[in-house]
């Protein structure tokens, strides 16, 4: 008899604790989606009016477009020339960047806090010829010193400003220059000068309707 009593008791401990873990981890369920929904709603800092978005565009039609387009038209006066105003990225395509960062960061034991966005150019030779773009580049605090980052060959995360030579201009760094004996093609691929640079954004003139 005590033996049963002594199963019974057991069980019964074994079922409380299993219908408390359940009500414990469906609550939190619960508790989470309503976190994750107030965190949304939530009005991101840097959101500006619209108000505001048109006159930043019209000044920069204003006093940027205007002179890219006499410069250009200098250049080669019988080619029209619309200066670039907007440049295009899909959601996809920044979400799967942004992982990809993250996943590369991780491996590297690094913990990127921003996304650095450079101004750029093609130039005449470029595959969209004198338009403006640009280029995508994370940045972390790496040993004390903060920056933008990639990874290298070691599969460690290490700042951009130390890959450049500081008495060259010839665009290998220290890094580049001991593996170009055997990968000639590294100063270009991004697979193995270990870049996290995003660049290939759908480059347009003014968009027709948005803020004219």
């Amino acid at each position: 008899m005590k033996t049963k009593q002594k199963w019974t008791l057991l069980l019964s401990s074994i079922l409380f604790l299993t219908i408390t873990s359940c009500v414990e981890k469906s609550k939190q369920d619960n508790e989470e989606p309503q976190e994750e929904e107030q965190e949304i709603t939530k009005t991101p800092r840097g959101i500006i009016s619209l108000g505001e978005a048109k006159e930043l565009c019209d000044n920069y039609e204003t006093r940027r477009a205007k002179s890219i387009l006499e410069f250009e038209m200098a250049q080669n006066p019988e080619k029209e020339f619309i200066p670039t105003q907007a440049i295009n990225f899909d959601f996809k395509t920044i979400k799967k960047y942004i992982k990809y960062v993250e996943k590369r960061a991780k491996k590297a034991k690094v913990k990127p806090d921003s996304i650095r966005i450079y101004l750029a150019n093609y130039g005449k030779d470029g595959k969209d010829p004198n338009r403006n773009t640009v280029f995508m580049l994370p940045t972390a605090n790496i040993n004390g010193e903060y920056g933008g980052f990639y990874i290298g060959v070691d599969g460690e995360a290490k700042l951009i400003r130390n890959y450049w030579p500081k008495d060259s201009g010839n665009g290998q760094g220290m890094e580049q220059k001991s593996k170009a004996s055997f990968l000639p093609s590294l100063k270009f691929s991004p697979y193995q000068d270990g870049s996290l640079i995003l660049n290939d954004g759908h480059s347009t003139p003014p968009p027709p309707g948005d803020f004219n």
